[in-house]
């Protein structure tokens, strides 16, 4: 009995949907709505040339704090996906100054949408990497290096050259990718332990 018992619940395991136990599914961005909160977000927010607006425009996080940048352009489509859940897409933007700013580099931002009651906010954004105007010396900072008491990143980037940090980069990314697949496996794991066990206890009963 005790045998019946325990081939019974592994088979009841076996059958618990897949889509039960794993993380919720990426889906297609919705690039059209998330293009259109930026154009309106960069020059109003990050340019600081509509304030009202730019109040509407923002939630969580970006409500206390947005990274203020001399963008150049009108339409900012060019964003790259990190990721994309049903209303919540992650992202990075490179921007570009106007010709007015022109001792500044390029800047690279990271940013996160969240649709609120049916209506698109950024609700993250912050500077992950700036780069030296095209007549300087070539360099590159990361978020290190944007961080509280390191000053001005523009001014910075015209005195720092690439660092070692650049030729660790792929190693990094190859160990945080291990290490993503790793708990991802063990998180299945331990989700589909804990099934097995309710469909024992409720067996027992």
């Amino acid at each position: 009995m005790a045998m019946r018992r325990l081939l019974l619940v592994l088979l009841l395991a076996l059958a618990v949907p897949a889509s039960a136990l794993a993380d919720p599914k990426q889906v297609k961005p919705d690039r059209a709505a998330v293009g259109a909160l930026l154009d309106e977000f960069v020059p109003a927010v990050v340019a600081g040339k509509d304030v009202k607006l730019g109040k509407t425009l923002v939630a969580g996080d970006a409500t206390t704090y947005v990274q203020r940048y001399p963008a150049r352009g009108k339409t900012f489509h060019g964003f790259l996906v990190n990721y994309s859940y049903p209303g919540d897409v992650g992202f990075d933007l490179l921007l570009q100054p106007t010709k007015a700013k022109s001792d500044m580099g390029a800047w690279s931002f990271r940013g996160e949408a969240k649709k609120i009651k049916g209506v698109w906010k950024i609700v993250s954004w912050y500077p992950v990497a700036t780069f030296a105007p095209a007549n300087r010396t070539q360099t590159v900072l990361g978020p290190n290096d944007l961080g509280p008491g390191n000053g001005s990143a523009a001014a910075a980037a015209d005195s720092g050259r690439l660092g070692a940090w650049v030729l660790l980069t792929p190693v990094l990314a190859l160990a945080l990718l291990a290490l993503g697949v790793g708990a991802f496996t063990g998180t299945r794991w331990l989700r589909r332990r804990n099934r097995v066990r309710e469909l024992q206890r409720s067996l027992a009963r």
